[in-house]
């Protein structure tokens, strides 16, 4: 049988085709799951929230911006019209998106006992570079919005 090949030859095709597909499309996977730093990153920590129901502003505890330590932000909640919202349940996330983790802890907000301050417990940066820090917003009346504020360490 001349001209056609082995069964053997037949199973060893796909095996170099997935080899070759997988060389290209995990380093291709793994770039996709970072982004690069935008040219027009907007670092400020007071603005308003997504879908404007709020108006957020955080601050670090600590100037500078520890690194590797456990520290406190604060954070005050207040409605559009700039009256301060008590009892809201403040969800945190973030990340660094150049690197694609997560924050190295699980801050929780808590109130501070003034309406619309809040203590955001157990941040954690451990290392420099653009960081995400996300907020989901559930105030007592069923509003409910979003903001993420960039910083840079």
């Amino acid at each position: 049988m001349i001209g056609f090949p082995t069964p053997a030859a037949y199973r060893s095709r796909p095996l170099r085709r997935s080899c070759l597909v997988s060389a290209i499309l995990i380093p291709a996977l793994a770039g996709a799951a970072a982004c690069a730093r935008p040219a027009n990153l907007d670092l400020s920590l007071d603005r308003p929230t997504d879908h404007l129901l709020f108006r957020v502003q955080v601050a670090s505890g600590s100037q500078p911006i520890p690194l590797s330590k456990v520290h406190q932000w604060s954070l005050h909640l207040a409605a559009a019209d700039g009256r301060p919202v008590t009892g809201a349940a403040v969800g945190i996330d973030g990340g660094m998106p150049e690197h694609g983790h997560g924050l190295p802890t699980a801050p929780r907000a808590e109130p501070a006992g003034t309406p619309g301050d809040y203590v955001i417990k157990g941040m954690k940066f451990s290392m420099t570079g653009w960081w995400v820090l996300k907020l989901d917003v559930a105030a007592p009346d069923g509003r409910h919005d979003k903001i993420t504020f960039n910083l840079v360490l």
